[in-house]
């Protein structure tokens, strides 16, 4: 009995200073997001141990509960009509960008991880995995960074508008670059024999497959939430549903991340009021789900390791906004976007939270990741943490240079 009571007093610390926290980072300008990894960083075992060790380890229940939501809701950003609405401009910016600054961690730490953390084990079974894991958490951008900066400023204009749809999608693409890292570190981790099936075959089959039972949840759900009138049913129904698609996912050994996506974009696809299956969640239950998925990343902060892996912290960000940056110039050019976007536009980009922070912990989850999964966290803790604090400046910067604050003149 102590036990549970001991859990729910964690929660509950992790709930109230979590929103603490938030309201303090609003106050200095700053995105709740960064006040909840803040707070979750103080309550870290490796500073004030407010949340013990044996709490963090087993606090796998709170992530899958928030990642299976979280992803849903990025699922439901992907309506065709708004994709469509949004462009070729949009549609072609989003792919390089997304794409390019994966291939450039690749490319780079491919190279340089082992010299910059050497003599941690084997290159094929240790480094290259690492490798293929972080770079999937180039892609994602933080939309509510720049999304602040734009209100705050009423900011109107091309470069606001591209900026609010490529920031909105790109999570979409991390997602689907996690699945294929996941996949390839894997192969790579066990050591096994390389072939065509391993290296190529399975990784598609598994995405396949994973975005299968996501439509297929999906569907299921669309049609009994159909005649659900009551805003409780429903979210009752899209929880329990979610949690079925992101569980019956992992027990296959799919990805679970990639499936409760493919079910929330399934269902905004669909001729419903989207207010109905998405917008009870997000007034009523996101700000919650924020705070314990967002303290509970910063809670898994351990010193040692991120001053271990400090440099690839610093390079970390570089490659990724030189990634970034290139995708945007030859999207630009391929969509004949204005030059003010493909000049500006990736800076932009350059924030960085939400999702990264929960695709570093589904990797802790891996018996096959946990030589160096206490590393990656960390380190894209560290990039979090700079990402959020440059972020909103680096916006702020690329809205003014393109014209777009009121009072600027062209």
């Amino acid at each position: 009995m102590e036990q549970h009571l001991n859990v729910l007093f964690y929660i509950a610390v992790m709930i109230l200073s979590g929103f603490l926290g938030g309201y303090i980072a609003n106050k200095l300008k700053l995105p709740r997001v960064s006040g909840y990894i803040i707070i979750g960083m103080l309550l870290s075992p490796s500073i004030f141990r407010v949340l013990p060790q044996s709490f963090i380890k087993n606090s796998h229940v709170i992530t899958d509960f928030a990642l299976s939501i979280v992803t849903y809701m990025i699922g439901g950003s992907l309506a065709y009509n708004r994709i469509k609405r949004l462009g070729k401009v949009i549609t072609f910016i989003t792919v390089f960008e997304a794409e390019m600054a994966f291939l450039f961690m690749i490319v780079f730490f491919a190279l340089f991880l082992p010299h910059l953390m050497p003599g941690y084990g084997n290159y094929r079974t240790y480094y290259l995995p690492f490798v293929f894991l972080l770079a999937a958490m180039a892609s994602p951008t933080d939309p509510v960074a720049s999304l602040a900066v734009i209100h705050e400023y009423n900011a109107r204009g091309p470069l606001t508008t591209t900026l609010l749809g490529v920031a909105a999608a790109d999570d979409a693409f991390g997602i689907i670059n996690f699945s294929i890292a996941t996949s390839l570190a894997l192969v790579f981790s066990q050591g096994g024999h390389l072939t065509f099936s391993s290296l190529v075959l399975e990784p598609i089959k598994d995405i396949l497959l994973s975005i299968i039972i996501g439509i297929t949840g999906g569907f299921l759900l669309f049609r009994v939430t159909k005649r659900v009138m009551r805003d409780s049913g429903v979210v009752a129904l899209v929880f329990g549903t979610l949690f079925l698609i992101y569980s019956v996912s992992e027990y296959l050994k799919l990805d679970p991340l990639l499936s409760t996506m493919s079910a929330g974009a399934t269902i905004v696809n669909m001729k419903i009021d989207e207010n109905k299956l998405f917008g009870v969640i997000e007034r009523y239950y996101e700000e919650l789900i924020f705070i314990l998925f967002f303290v509970l990343g910063g809670a898994f902060l351990q010193l040692k390791a991120l001053f271990t892996a400090a440099i690839v912290v610093v390079l970390f960000v570089i490659v990724r906004f030189s990634g970034k940056f290139s995708g945007v110039f030859i999207g630009s050019k391929l969509s004949k976007a204005p030059r003010i976007i493909s000049k500006y536009l990736a800076f932009g980009l350059f924030p960085q939270g939400g999702i990264v922070v929960g695709l570093a912990l589904t990797v802790a989850k891996f018996p096959e990741f946990h030589k160096f999964s206490v590393y990656l966290i960390n380190i894209i803790l560290g990039t979090t943490a700079l990402h959020e604090l440059l972020g909103p400046i680096s916006s702020r910067f690329a809205i003014g240079k393109a014209g777009e604050l009121p009072g600027d003149k062209k």
